[in-house]
């Protein structure tokens, strides 16, 4: 073999290497971006959201371009969603009520459809998932109710009902001796000890002291 036979195969060889390695990098790259918009378009739920957020509940929607059942998978672990609320219907239109919650707490969450666990990428997920989360709001403390004191009137009674001073006080002084009426008033022949001397104040001889006998001594003009 001669000096030119020489360059000439091993200008061929040096081609044949580099087509060689651009057709491993094409296959390598063409194999990557395949199982990239593979992953990316095995998630069946797109848009998703979290809405109507309150201190004990949330709804998961998203949409799907097919009609499907799927399910919401949560809890406060993202490493450990323990609770499973699933869709009661099939539709492409997907809202799935979270009930129950804790206020105040960040929740997490995957989408799940069939077998297909989709997280916050938006891509399919079998390990290391990246949930979605939301924190439920703080429950407002009710305003506990202030009783109202509400005055209570009381009516006086009638003028001609009501008993003054002037009219309970005798009207004129009474006597020494219907003075001890009136001091005696309440004792009875029952007290045999004390009745022998005040029996003599019983005006009316019905064996009590009292003010009937005080008003039949002024009377008598005692």
């Amino acid at each position: 073999m001669n000096l030119a036979s020489l360059k000439n195969s091993l200008k061929i060889g040096g081609i044949l290497v580099v087509l060689l390695l651009a057709l491993t990098v094409t296959i390598i790259g063409g194999n990557r971006a395949a199982n990239y918009f593979a992953k990316a378009s095995s998630c069946q739920a797109q848009k998703i959201t979290t809405a109507q957020v309150t201190p004990n509940s949330a709804v998961i929607s998203w949409e799907t371009t097919d009609a499907s059942q799927g399910r919401v998978e949560y809890g406060t672990n993202p490493a450990g969603l323990t609770f499973t609320a699933p869709e009661g219907t099939s539709g492409k239109t997907h809202n799935v009520p979270l009930t129950l919650l804790t206020p105040n707490t960040v929740y997490y969450y995957l989408v799940t459809i069939g077998d297909t666990r989709c997280d916050s990428s938006g891509q399919k997920c079998e390990s290391n998932c990246v949930p979605w989360s939301f924190t439920t709001g703080s429950m407002t403390p009710i305003p506990q109710a202030t009783p109202t004191l509400v005055p209570t009137l009381t009516l006086a009674p009638s003028g001609s009902n009501v008993a003054t001073p002037s009219s309970i006080a005798p009207t004129s002084t009474l006597s020494s001796f219907c003075t001890q009426v009136q001091l005696n008033i309440g004792k009875s022949s029952q007290d045999a000890t004390t009745w022998a001397a005040v029996k003599q104040f019983d005006i009316d001889s019905n064996g009590v002291i009292n003010g009937l006998d005080i008003i039949k001594c002024q009377k008598s003009g005692k």
